[in-house]
């Protein structure tokens, strides 16, 4: 517990949360394995027994903190700490220190899931179908919670081996008391995969997360998004009147089942939707068509897959915020960036 005497120097306080340097128990590597808007992943090795771990460095001004601490929150969250799915991470403990909030996290050492795929000597329905299937599964553990996730995209999925993924980021996860009448959100994630009622900021359901299930699913199949453009605002008009199709090449060789698991998913209102349960009884992942998965093999789409997940890192970059990740304690003084250069005289 933090003494009274500390009080006022925390912009928040929680009770599990060590304010103290954590370089004082890890090695923090400096190359990154994952970021986002106003964090970045790398490796964590423990100094006590050489365990790795994944840090979440999470950079917070005095507005920001607010968002920055959801994540812990969902993380700390009982009910959270208590779904055995193995496709969920969990949190060791977290630290605070000026202007930033550290998770570590268990580590997944695998690739992000578009660039498994591209990688892959081949790509079969049945391979799509197996990731799909098993995303369904962590999805019905979290909701049967009250938790939805939505920042379901590509970069947020990481293999554990060659065939097991994990969900990842739960910075914008939420956990609703009433899933069915649901609960209205603040922040928005990747556009080209949110559900319509985000965008319009409408209340979110765990059917949320079907949509981005759909859209992912969409990309795995075919290696293009049904509603990316270059201008944002088609986007969002795009997802908000359901305004896609299944592109004629890319799905020529795609089974019927697979394009009406897609189609029960990008449903403008969310009640008609799969639920993640409820996909898990579809056709297209039912073991009955295990055999016409296998002999769909999707040729072609792996050059289209890597262009899409390059496509997806760099605009994640472009929103990138530079920090300078030094780690200052609230006893020390604030560390201050050094200043560029004037080219004034």
């Amino acid at each position: 517990m933090v003494g009274k005497d500390k009080k006022t120097k925390y912009p928040l306080e929680r009770e599990n949360i060590r304010y103290e340097n954590p370089e004082k128990y890890y090695t923090f590597a400096d190359a990154e394995i994952g970021y986002g808007k106003f964090s970045k992943v790398t490796v964590a090795t423990s100094k006590t027994d050489g365990s790795k771990w994944a840090a979440k460095i999470i950079y917070f001004d005095d507005e920001s903190v607010k968002y920055a601490i959801r994540e812990y929150d969902n993380m700390n969250n009982e009910k959270f700490k208590a779904m055995a799915h193995k496709g969920l991470i969990k949190m060791k403990e977290a630290y605070m220190v000026r202007k930033y909030l550290i998770l570590i996290l268990d580590y997944v050492e695998g690739k992000t899931l578009l660039d498994h795929f591209g990688n892959k000597a081949s790509i079969s329905e049945e391979d799509v179908a197996a990731v799909i299937r098993e995303l369904c599964e962590i999805l019905d553990t979290l909701h049967d919670q009250n938790f939805v996730h939505l920042d379901i995209r590509p970069t947020n999925i990481r293999f554990i081996n060659s065939r097991n993924i994990s969900l990842l980021d739960y910075n914008s996860a939420r956990h609703i008391p009433n899933k069915k009448a649901g609960g209205v959100v603040d922040v928005i994630g990747d556009t080209e995969f949110c559900a319509p009622e985000m965008l319009s900021f409408d209340n979110v359901v765990p059917a949320s997360d079907m949509w981005s299930v759909a859209v992912i699913t969409y990309i795995m199949l075919s290696g293009i998004s049904p509603f990316f453009n270059e201008d944002e605002d088609k986007v969002i008009s795009s997802v908000q009147t359901v305004k896609w199709k299944f592109d004629d090449v890319a799905f020529e060789n795609v089974s019927k089942e697979a394009q009406s698991f897609i189609k029960s998913c990008l449903i403008r209102a969310p009640e008609n939707r799969l639920t993640a349960k409820t996909a898990l009884n579809h056709a297209w992942l039912s073991e009955a068509l295990s055999t016409k998965r296998k002999q769909k093999n999707l040729t072609g789409i792996k050059d289209a897959i890597l262009e899409t997940d390059a496509r997806l890192l760099s605009e994640e970059t472009e929103e990138y915020v530079e920090a300078s990740f030094v780690f200052r304690t609230f006893e020390e003084e604030e560390f201050e960036s050094p200043e560029e250069d004037s080219d004034e005289e």
